[in-house]
Protein backbone atom coordinates (compact mmCIF):
# COMPACT_ATOMS: atom_id res chain seq x y z
CA UNK A 1 0.00 0.00 0.00
CA UNK A 2 2.78 2.33 1.11
CA UNK A 3 4.26 1.81 -2.55
CA UNK A 4 1.31 2.62 -4.32
CA UNK A 5 0.65 5.73 -2.58
CA UNK A 6 4.68 6.61 -3.70
CA UNK A 7 3.71 5.61 -7.57
CA UNK A 8 0.78 8.17 -7.38
CA UNK A 9 2.30 11.01 -6.02
CA UNK A 10 5.47 10.36 -8.50
CA UNK A 11 3.07 10.35 -11.32
CA UNK A 12 1.35 13.36 -10.34
CA UNK A 13 4.44 15.43 -9.50
CA UNK A 14 5.81 13.98 -13.41
CA UNK A 15 2.17 15.77 -15.05
CA UNK A 16 2.61 18.77 -13.09
CA UNK A 17 5.94 19.33 -14.24
CA UNK A 18 4.99 18.51 -17.69
CA UNK A 19 2.33 20.53 -17.45
CA UNK A 20 3.85 23.58 -16.61
CA UNK A 21 6.78 22.87 -19.05
CA UNK A 22 4.53 23.26 -21.58
CA UNK A 23 2.44 25.80 -20.72
CA UNK A 24 5.85 28.00 -19.89
CA UNK A 25 6.89 27.46 -23.21
CA UNK A 26 3.26 28.27 -25.18
CA UNK A 27 3.35 31.75 -23.22
CA UNK A 28 7.18 32.12 -24.47
CA UNK A 29 6.33 31.60 -27.93
CA UNK A 30 3.15 33.68 -27.65
CA UNK A 31 5.43 36.50 -26.36
CA UNK A 32 7.75 35.83 -29.72
CA UNK A 33 5.53 35.81 -31.73
CA UNK A 34 3.77 39.19 -30.55
CA UNK A 35 6.74 41.03 -30.66
CA UNK A 36 7.08 40.32 -34.29
CA UNK A 37 3.96 40.34 -35.81
CA UNK A 38 2.03 42.24 -33.73
CA UNK A 39 3.62 45.59 -35.55
CA UNK A 40 2.02 44.19 -38.68
CA UNK A 41 -1.43 44.13 -36.97
CA UNK A 42 -4.18 46.95 -37.48
CA UNK A 43 -4.77 47.30 -33.76
CA UNK A 44 -1.03 48.04 -33.55
CA UNK A 45 -0.69 50.39 -36.11
CA UNK A 46 -3.86 52.22 -35.29
CA UNK A 47 -2.83 52.82 -31.62
CA UNK A 48 0.92 53.92 -33.26
CA UNK A 49 -0.93 55.89 -35.67
CA UNK A 50 -2.79 57.99 -33.11
CA UNK A 51 0.56 58.53 -31.38
CA UNK A 52 1.60 60.55 -34.35
CA UNK A 53 -1.14 62.54 -34.91
CA UNK A 54 -0.35 65.84 -36.46
CA UNK A 55 -0.51 69.03 -35.22
CA UNK A 56 -1.21 72.48 -37.24
CA UNK A 57 2.36 73.18 -37.55
CA UNK A 58 4.11 74.08 -40.40
CA UNK A 59 4.94 71.37 -43.31
CA UNK A 60 8.47 69.97 -41.96
CA UNK A 61 6.25 69.72 -38.39
CA UNK A 62 3.84 67.76 -40.54
CA UNK A 63 6.11 65.04 -41.78
CA UNK A 64 7.65 65.10 -38.35
CA UNK A 65 4.69 64.04 -36.79
CA UNK A 66 4.21 60.94 -39.39
CA UNK A 67 7.46 59.71 -38.73
CA UNK A 68 7.21 55.79 -38.74
CA UNK A 69 9.67 52.49 -38.02
CA UNK A 70 11.16 50.99 -41.35
CA UNK A 71 10.97 47.49 -42.03
CA UNK A 72 9.34 45.82 -38.99
CA UNK A 73 9.01 41.82 -39.87
CA UNK A 74 12.15 40.02 -40.83
CA UNK A 75 10.64 39.38 -44.89
CA UNK A 76 11.67 43.03 -44.78
CA UNK A 77 8.14 44.67 -45.31
CA UNK A 78 8.21 48.52 -45.31
CA UNK A 79 5.30 50.56 -45.13
CA UNK A 80 4.07 53.22 -47.42
CA UNK A 81 5.35 56.06 -44.76
CA UNK A 82 7.89 54.45 -44.24
CA UNK A 83 9.08 54.30 -48.22
CA UNK A 84 8.38 57.80 -48.85
CA UNK A 85 9.83 59.17 -45.94
CA UNK A 86 13.03 58.05 -47.48
CA UNK A 87 13.35 60.40 -50.08
CA UNK A 88 13.13 62.91 -47.03
CA UNK A 89 17.03 63.50 -47.58
CA UNK A 90 17.41 64.32 -51.04
CA UNK A 91 14.40 67.21 -51.06
CA UNK A 92 15.80 68.79 -47.47
CA UNK A 93 19.40 68.56 -48.90
CA UNK A 94 18.92 69.95 -52.51
CA UNK A 95 15.66 72.02 -52.41
CA UNK A 96 14.88 75.10 -51.38
CA UNK A 97 11.70 76.38 -49.03
CA UNK A 98 10.45 78.13 -52.31
CA UNK A 99 11.19 75.11 -54.25
CA UNK A 100 14.23 76.48 -56.49
CA UNK A 101 16.56 73.24 -56.91
CA UNK A 102 20.28 73.06 -56.74
CA UNK A 103 21.08 71.35 -60.02
CA UNK A 104 24.16 71.83 -60.28
CA UNK A 105 25.27 70.43 -56.62
CA UNK A 106 22.69 67.68 -57.15
CA UNK A 107 24.16 66.70 -60.67
CA UNK A 108 27.78 66.82 -59.25
CA UNK A 109 26.69 64.75 -56.26
CA UNK A 110 23.63 62.61 -57.54
CA UNK A 111 24.38 58.99 -55.86
CA UNK A 112 21.22 59.83 -53.29
CA UNK A 113 19.41 60.37 -56.61
CA UNK A 114 20.41 57.41 -58.33
CA UNK A 115 19.96 54.96 -55.33
CA UNK A 116 16.17 56.86 -54.59
CA UNK A 117 15.41 55.97 -58.44
CA UNK A 118 17.13 52.43 -57.94
CA UNK A 119 15.02 52.09 -55.31
CA UNK A 120 11.56 52.58 -57.19
CA UNK A 121 12.87 50.32 -59.41
CA UNK A 122 13.16 47.38 -56.74
CA UNK A 123 10.26 47.93 -55.16
CA UNK A 124 7.97 44.92 -54.82
CA UNK A 125 4.23 44.85 -56.20
CA UNK A 126 3.44 42.41 -53.17
CA UNK A 127 4.38 45.25 -50.57
CA UNK A 128 3.16 48.59 -52.62
CA UNK A 129 -0.69 46.54 -52.36
CA UNK A 130 -0.96 46.58 -48.56
CA UNK A 131 -0.34 50.46 -48.81
CA UNK A 132 -3.22 52.68 -47.67
CA UNK A 133 -4.68 54.72 -50.59
CA UNK A 134 -2.71 58.39 -49.35
CA UNK A 135 0.08 55.96 -48.84
CA UNK A 136 -0.27 55.07 -52.45
CA UNK A 137 -1.06 58.63 -53.80
CA UNK A 138 1.78 60.50 -51.72
CA UNK A 139 4.31 57.51 -53.49
CA UNK A 140 3.11 58.52 -56.84
CA UNK A 141 3.87 61.87 -56.38
CA UNK A 142 7.06 61.44 -54.83
CA UNK A 143 8.16 58.82 -57.82
CA UNK A 144 6.89 61.77 -60.28
CA UNK A 145 9.17 64.81 -58.56
CA UNK A 146 12.21 62.26 -57.96
CA UNK A 147 12.24 61.24 -61.87
CA UNK A 148 11.71 64.80 -62.91
CA UNK A 149 14.67 65.52 -61.01
CA UNK A 150 16.75 62.65 -62.92
CA UNK A 151 15.28 63.48 -65.93
CA UNK A 152 16.90 67.38 -65.80
CA UNK A 153 20.15 66.82 -63.76
CA UNK A 154 20.57 64.14 -66.78
CA UNK A 155 20.19 67.02 -69.24
CA UNK A 156 21.95 69.60 -66.89
CA UNK A 157 22.81 72.20 -67.82
CA UNK A 158 20.12 72.19 -70.83
CA UNK A 159 21.25 73.17 -74.12
CA UNK A 160 18.71 75.07 -76.18
CA UNK A 161 17.49 74.20 -79.12
CA UNK A 162 17.59 77.30 -82.14
CA UNK A 163 14.54 76.58 -83.16
CA UNK A 164 12.88 76.42 -79.69
CA UNK A 165 14.07 79.30 -78.30
CA UNK A 166 11.67 81.28 -80.40
CA UNK A 167 8.97 79.61 -77.51
CA UNK A 168 10.43 78.88 -74.60
CA UNK A 169 13.74 80.05 -72.45
CA UNK A 170 16.85 79.37 -72.59
CA UNK A 171 17.32 76.92 -69.36
CA UNK A 172 13.53 75.45 -69.84
CA UNK A 173 12.55 72.30 -69.90
CA UNK A 174 10.83 71.95 -72.98
CA UNK A 175 14.66 71.73 -74.39
CA UNK A 176 15.06 68.55 -73.02
CA UNK A 177 13.62 66.39 -75.62
CA UNK A 178 11.05 63.83 -74.69
CA UNK A 179 11.59 64.50 -71.04
CA UNK A 180 8.11 63.80 -70.27
CA UNK A 181 6.92 61.23 -73.37
CA UNK A 182 9.75 59.36 -74.56
CA UNK A 183 12.19 58.88 -71.12
CA UNK A 184 11.93 56.44 -69.09
CA UNK A 185 11.70 55.19 -65.32
CA UNK A 186 11.59 52.00 -63.93
CA UNK A 187 8.93 51.43 -61.02
CA UNK A 188 8.32 48.20 -59.55
CA UNK A 189 9.60 46.49 -62.35
CA UNK A 190 7.46 48.68 -65.29
CA UNK A 191 8.80 51.26 -67.66
CA UNK A 192 6.53 54.82 -66.92
CA UNK A 193 6.73 57.90 -68.48
CA UNK A 194 6.23 61.09 -66.79
CA UNK A 195 2.52 61.64 -68.24
CA UNK A 196 1.62 58.09 -67.85
CA UNK A 197 2.18 58.80 -64.21
CA UNK A 198 0.84 61.95 -64.08
CA UNK A 199 -2.35 61.33 -65.96
CA UNK A 200 -2.85 57.23 -65.95
CA UNK A 201 -2.37 56.57 -62.38
CA UNK A 202 -2.52 59.63 -60.40
CA UNK A 203 -5.44 61.19 -61.93
CA UNK A 204 -6.43 58.33 -63.91
CA UNK A 205 -6.71 56.10 -60.72
CA UNK A 206 -7.10 58.21 -58.06
CA UNK A 207 -10.00 61.16 -59.18
CA UNK A 208 -7.54 63.86 -56.77
CA UNK A 209 -7.33 67.26 -59.12
CA UNK A 210 -5.22 68.44 -55.82
CA UNK A 211 -2.66 66.33 -57.11
CA UNK A 212 -1.99 68.93 -59.93
CA UNK A 213 -0.41 71.29 -57.27
CA UNK A 214 2.08 68.81 -55.90
CA UNK A 215 3.43 67.32 -58.87
CA UNK A 216 6.30 69.59 -59.97
CA UNK A 217 7.55 69.71 -63.88
CA UNK A 218 11.16 71.90 -63.06
CA UNK A 219 9.17 74.74 -64.25
CA UNK A 220 8.74 77.97 -62.16
CA UNK A 221 4.71 78.31 -63.49
CA UNK A 222 4.11 74.65 -61.87
CA UNK A 223 3.55 73.70 -58.50
CA UNK A 224 6.47 74.70 -56.11
CA UNK A 225 8.81 71.31 -55.07
CA UNK A 226 8.45 70.65 -51.43
CA UNK A 227 11.69 70.01 -49.63
CA UNK A 228 9.81 66.99 -47.94
CA UNK A 229 8.39 64.16 -49.26
CA UNK A 230 4.91 63.70 -49.44
CA UNK A 231 3.30 61.27 -46.82
CA UNK A 232 0.35 59.50 -46.19
CA UNK A 233 -0.26 60.36 -42.74
CA UNK A 234 -0.79 63.87 -43.72
CA UNK A 235 -1.45 64.12 -46.99
CA UNK A 236 -4.30 65.38 -46.87
CA UNK A 237 -2.93 68.73 -44.83
CA UNK A 238 -0.04 68.87 -47.54
CA UNK A 239 -2.37 69.20 -50.31
CA UNK A 240 -4.64 71.34 -49.10
CA UNK A 241 -1.58 73.60 -47.72
CA UNK A 242 -0.15 73.12 -51.84
CA UNK A 243 -3.33 74.59 -53.29
CA UNK A 244 -3.81 77.47 -51.18
CA UNK A 245 0.15 78.51 -51.60
CA UNK A 246 -0.41 78.38 -54.77
CA UNK A 247 -3.30 80.61 -55.23
CA UNK A 248 -1.60 83.40 -52.88
CA UNK A 249 1.03 83.45 -55.63
CA UNK A 250 0.56 86.22 -58.32
CA UNK A 251 1.16 83.70 -60.90
CA UNK A 252 -1.52 81.76 -59.47
CA UNK A 253 -4.35 83.72 -58.73
CA UNK A 254 -4.77 87.33 -59.07
CA UNK A 255 -8.22 89.53 -58.96
CA UNK A 256 -8.72 92.88 -60.75
CA UNK A 257 -11.82 94.49 -58.81
CA UNK A 258 -11.39 97.61 -60.84
CA UNK A 259 -11.41 96.40 -64.24
CA UNK A 260 -13.46 92.79 -63.08
CA UNK A 261 -11.23 90.48 -64.36
CA UNK A 262 -9.87 87.23 -62.48
CA UNK A 263 -6.56 85.86 -63.80
CA UNK A 264 -6.47 81.65 -63.45
CA UNK A 265 -3.21 80.17 -63.73
CA UNK A 266 -3.13 77.85 -66.93
CA UNK A 267 -2.19 74.76 -65.13
CA UNK A 268 -5.88 74.36 -65.19
CA UNK A 269 -5.98 73.74 -68.94
CA UNK A 270 -2.22 72.92 -69.79
CA UNK A 271 -3.67 69.19 -70.75
CA UNK A 272 -6.96 67.65 -71.69
CA UNK A 273 -6.95 65.13 -68.44
CA UNK A 274 -6.49 68.02 -66.20
CA UNK A 275 -9.61 69.61 -67.00
CA UNK A 276 -11.17 66.38 -67.31
CA UNK A 277 -10.41 65.84 -63.50
CA UNK A 278 -11.82 69.07 -62.66
CA UNK A 279 -14.77 68.36 -64.36
CA UNK A 280 -15.11 64.94 -62.78
CA UNK A 281 -14.89 66.61 -59.37
CA UNK A 282 -16.23 70.23 -59.51
CA UNK A 283 -18.51 70.19 -62.45
CA UNK A 284 -21.43 71.14 -60.45
CA UNK A 285 -24.21 73.51 -61.56
CA UNK A 286 -25.07 74.84 -57.97
CA UNK A 287 -22.68 77.75 -58.76
CA UNK A 288 -21.34 79.65 -61.61
CA UNK A 289 -23.93 78.36 -63.64
CA UNK A 290 -23.89 80.76 -66.56
CA UNK A 291 -19.77 80.03 -66.66
CA UNK A 292 -18.58 77.40 -69.37
CA UNK A 293 -18.59 74.31 -68.01
CA UNK A 294 -14.44 73.86 -67.48
CA UNK A 295 -14.49 77.50 -66.07
CA UNK A 296 -17.01 76.25 -63.69
CA UNK A 297 -15.16 73.82 -62.60
CA UNK A 298 -12.44 75.76 -62.18
CA UNK A 299 -13.91 78.55 -60.02
CA UNK A 300 -15.97 75.84 -57.74
CA UNK A 301 -12.52 74.50 -56.99
CA UNK A 302 -10.61 77.75 -56.39
CA UNK A 303 -13.26 79.24 -54.33
CA UNK A 304 -12.72 76.49 -51.64
CA UNK A 305 -8.86 77.47 -51.04
CA UNK A 306 -8.49 81.23 -51.15
CA UNK A 307 -9.62 83.98 -48.80
CA UNK A 308 -13.50 84.34 -47.53
CA UNK A 309 -12.93 88.16 -49.70
CA UNK A 310 -11.49 86.50 -52.58
CA UNK A 311 -14.20 83.58 -52.38
CA UNK A 312 -17.50 86.15 -52.14
CA UNK A 313 -15.86 88.03 -54.80
CA UNK A 314 -15.73 84.65 -56.70
CA UNK A 315 -19.38 84.00 -56.01
CA UNK A 316 -20.94 87.25 -56.60
CA UNK A 317 -18.96 90.03 -58.66
CA UNK A 318 -19.65 90.14 -62.26
CA UNK A 319 -16.53 89.46 -64.35
CA UNK A 320 -14.13 87.92 -66.93
CA UNK A 321 -11.76 84.97 -66.36
CA UNK A 322 -8.45 85.08 -68.24
CA UNK A 323 -5.56 82.39 -68.05
CA UNK A 324 -2.00 83.89 -66.99
CA UNK A 325 0.93 83.07 -69.36
CA UNK A 326 2.70 80.18 -67.98
CA UNK A 327 6.39 80.35 -66.78
CA UNK A 328 8.38 78.10 -68.46
CA UNK A 329 11.66 79.01 -66.57
CA UNK A 330 13.99 76.28 -65.16
CA UNK A 331 13.18 76.49 -61.01
CA UNK A 332 16.99 76.54 -60.92
CA UNK A 333 18.50 78.17 -57.77
CA UNK A 334 22.06 78.97 -58.91
CA UNK A 335 24.17 78.38 -55.39
CA UNK A 336 27.79 78.24 -57.05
Amino acid sequence: MKYFRLIIVLFLAVVCVGHCRGEGTNRTAAAIAKRQGDVNSPAKRETANKKSEPNDGNSSELVNAAEVEGPNTLGGYISGDAFNLGFAGILKEYVNEQGLVKYSKLRRLRIGLNDAIEKLSNLKPEVYITWSRNEKIAFWINAYNVCTLKGIVENYPIKPSRFMLFFYPANSVMHIRGLRTETYFMIMGIQYTLDEIGKDVLLGRFDEPRICFALSCGTMGSAPLRNEPYVGKVLEKQLDEQVRNYFARPDGLRIDETNKVVYLSPIFRMYKWHEDAFLKQYGTNKLFREREPVDRAILNFVKDFVSETNADFLKKREYSIEYIKYNWQLNDLQTE
